[in-house]
């Protein structure tokens, strides 16, 4: 008898139907900005704010994206070739695009915000979101 073991990931953001990129990146905060600009189709943009960014490895822009948690086996070759931590502060973030290819991004959280700033504007560094956001998703 064969058994075979799946590994299950677990999806925590999908939108394969619009383009996202790397806007902004914050050293002294260790904050990474990721955002798909409003369009016809919506009125606001999707900021993907990622939070105690230790080490990242993606593109600069992904035609759709869907986060996920990587996988043990990933976490092993990322810590080992690249120094990535997980432990109970830091975890390995799955980026995928449209077309399968992985990134990965070694956080402590991530969140997801609707927002209307324009494309100069930025969303890193604030902490009074006040009328700017509507929070959409908080993962740590």
């Amino acid at each position: 008898m064969n058994i075979a073991l799946f590994n299950i990931k677990t999806m925590i953001f999908s939108d394969f139907s619009s383009e996202f990129k790397m806007l902004d990146y914050l050293v002294t905060h260790s904050q990474l900005l990721i955002r798909s600009m409003r369009s016809r189709e919506r009125e606001y943009n999707i900021d993907i704010i990622f939070k105690g960014v230790r080490t990242l490895i993606i593109d600069s822009v992904f035609e759709g994206l869907e986060i996920s948690l990587a996988d043990e086996n990933q976490n092993i070759k990322l810590i080992e070739d690249h120094g990535f931590v997980v432990d109970s502060n830091y975890k390995v973030f799955l980026l995928e695009n449209g077309s399968g290819k992985k990134h990965f991004i070694n956080a402590m959280a991530f969140g997801i915000f609707h927002n209307k700033l324009d494309i100069l504007e930025t969303s890193l560094e604030r902490y009074d979101w006040g009328d700017l956001n509507e929070m959409v998703l908080w993962y740590k």
